[in-house]
Formats: C-alpha cells, sequence, structure tokens
C-alpha cells in the first residue's frame, strides 16, 4: 500500500476520490500536519464495501480506536460504509460530497444520464459538465479536465450505491457533511444535502469546488480549504 503519513497529534485519515491516489491531499498537508498525525493512501481497486474493509485494516494496523476522517466524493462513500460497517474506528467523519444520486428525486434520470457516457470519446467533457464539479469555469478548464477523465463502469457501482443510511444515522460516530461553495446547485452539492438530510447530520459550505483542496487560479484556495477543515475538526472534537 502506498501511503504517506506526515505531523504530529491525533490521526486524521484522508481518503481521496475516484481516479486519486497518495498525493490527491498535497496541497493541504502542511496546513493540517501543523495539528494532526495525517494519513493518505492510494486505495486499491474494487467498490465501497472492499475500499471500506481496506481503510478499517489500515487504522487497525495504525491501533486507531476513533480516529478523524476526512474523506471526498467517491472517498466519502467508501468512508460512509465505514462509518456504517466498522464504527469503533472511527470518532468523527467530515464527508465532502459523497455522490450518492440514489438518494436525488430524479436518481433514475441522472444515472441513466451517466451510464450513457460509458466508453464514450468524451466521456470526460460531458461528466464535468453534467455534474457540474468544477463550478462556473471557463469552457477552456471544462475541456482541460475532461481531458483527462474518462467514464468507465466502475463508476456505475459508485454512483448507484447506498450505504447503510440507518446504520450511520442511529450510530455513534460523529458525521458532518461538506460541500464547495462554488458548486452550490450541482449534483455533488445536492447530494451532500440529501445525505445530510438522510442520517441526520449538519452541512458545512467549504470554499472551493469539488475539488476544493487541489489548486485552481480564480476557484480554489488549498489554503483556504485546510483551514476551514481545521477549525471544522477542532470544533467537532472539542464537544
Amino acid at each position: 500500500m502506498d501511503t504517506k503519513t506526515r505531523g504530529d497529534g491525533p490521526l486524521l485519515l484522508l481518503l481521496h476520490g475516484g481516479g486519486g491516489d497518495v498525493t490527491s491531499f498535497d496541497a493541504v498537508l502542511d496546513i493540517l500536519a501543523e495539528h494532526y498525525t495525517v494519513v493518505t493512501y492510494t486505495q486499491c481497486d474494487g467498490g465501497p464495501v472492499e475500499r471500506a474493509d481496506e481503510a478499517a485494516r489500515l487504522l487497525a494496523d495504525l491501533g486507531a480506536s476513533k480516529a478523524s476522517v476526512f474523506a471526498s466524493s467517491a472517498g466519502a462513500m467508501v468512508a460512509l460504509d465505514l462509518v456504517a460497517r466498522h464504527p469503533e474506528r472511527v470518532g468523527l467523519l467530515v464527508a465532502h460530497e459523497p455522490p450518492v444520486v440514489s438518494l436525488l428525486p430524479d436518481a433514475d434520470e441522472l444515472l441513466q444520464a451517466f451510464h450513457d457516457l460509458v466508453g464514450k470519446p468524451d466521456s470526460g467533457v460531458r461528466f464535468v459538465r453534467l455534474t457540474g464539479v468544477l463550478g462556473p469555469v471557463d469552457e477552456s478548464m471544462v475541456l482541460a479536465a475532461g481531458e483527462h477523465m474518462r467514464v468507465d463502469a466502475n463508476m456505475g457501482t459508485y454512483l448507484g450505491w447506498q450505504p447503510d443510511l440507518a446504520a450511520i444515522r442511529d450510530g455513534e460516530v460523529k458525521v458532518v457533511l461538506a460541500a464547495g461553495k462554488q458548486v452550490a446547485g450541482s449534483i455533488p452539492f445536492r447530494t451532500a444535502e440529501a445525505v445530510a438530510d438522510a442520517v441526520g447530520a449538519p452541512m458545512v459550505i467549504f470554499p472551493g469546488n469539488h475539488f476544493g483542496y487541489a489548486p485552481l487560479p480564480g476557484v480554489n484556495d488549498p489554503a483556504a480549504f485546510g483551514r476551514t477543515l481545521v477549525d471544522l475538526l477542532r470544533s467537532q472534537l472539542s464537544r
């Protein structure tokens, strides 16, 4: 497993989204590592259940019983399953824009739209437009981002999947949903709202878009994102 550990303090596990890896959170590591022992890693292949079990094993190896977890996008789906089935490992979860599309009133229409993208040569660009993950940016940014993205069947596995929401709602793990200010009204913002409603959790607005922890001039400020996360963790852990 490709793992990276930085800082000193309470354990904070970071779970990247689809297509990410151990470097996904590099732009916010310095800020987070001032307060926490931050662990991030490249997740295994597979669906949310396989990746949640992997995260639980890692936390067990680290000796963690009540770790804090920040997870984004598909990683937030993984983290929700981690909380549902391995609650003894997590004390606090901040789930940033988990794409639980099945909770939306137009889920069938959206899932069909995603299915229609699979295998298309311009699937990445169409995905960025459909989801609004970048927020209000120039078309050149949409094209540049979509160029490096492909929609495959595994994405459908995540979008159509739903964690055990009752277990999360009725469990003892503190859960906070988060969504980016720049993507208000987008699909990932709406799914964050839907999960917050389903599990009775608060929702916090973060700076930036769906990738607010990553540099994007004029849109994302990773330092502001990191400070928002530190402040949120402090406020939740002090309760």
